[in-house]
């Protein structure tokens, strides 16, 4: 009995700081070779038949990558950041500006009705401000908001950051890079065609 509490106290302590725990970093690490290695094969395929595809992709770097792998792991975790706040600190489109993931993520997932409060709360803060927004609508004013602060349209940011998906953040933070090494791949034939 005493040994199965001590096993129950190692994993939540595990759990609780997986960038601490030698088992789950080794499936971190396990993880990132393997998409290490994809990754190398692809860029040494270019290398042998000497095509240059227009993509971007790079080495996988095992040291970010397995740190990566680990935030997600935290993320999971009570105490760690949200979901919401690693993917967009870790996997976020680049046309969306995100200086604060945590403050982002309060936006993320909101139901209809607490979008539309939100809106308005914008909107009245620029009618507060400067009489001439009264004329504006709610939205125009949360259009202006968005494309100031975050550096995307308002439809983009609904569509990004408001119907943010659990799963399509899982898919782009544990997959993104076996995804980026699979459009290689296809880059590649394509360039010997």
């Amino acid at each position: 009995m005493m040994d199965q509490l001590q096993r129950l106290r190692e994993a939540k302590s595990e759990i609780e700081n997986p960038h601490e725990s030698e088992r789950i970093r080794a499936i971190a690490e396990i993880l990132t070779e393997i998409q290490r290695a994809q990754r190398a094969a692809v860029l040494d395929q270019r290398d042998q038949l000497d095509i240059d595809p227009d993509d971007d992709v790079t080495e996988v770097d095992p040291d970010v990558r397995s740190t990566e792998v680990l935030d997600l792991v935290d993320a999971y975790t009570p105490g760690g950041p949200s979901l919401a706040e690693t993917w967009l600190a870790r996997a976020a489109p680049e046309d969306l500006d995100v200086d604060d993931p945590a403050a982002l993520a309060n936006y993320a997932g909101l139901s209809s009705e607490e979008w539309e409060h939100q809106q308005q709360t914008w909107a009245n803060s620029y009618r507060a401000a400067d009489g001439q927004a009264a004329e504006a609508t709610d939205r125009d004013l949360a259009e202006l908001h968005v494309s100031s602060k975050w550096g995307v349209s308002l439809d983009r940011f609904e569509a990004l950051v408001v119907n943010w998906d659990q799963g399509r953040a899982l898919r782009d933070l544990l997959a993104g890079p076996s995804e980026a090494t699979e459009a290689a791949i296809y880059a590649n034939t394509e360039a010997l065609a």
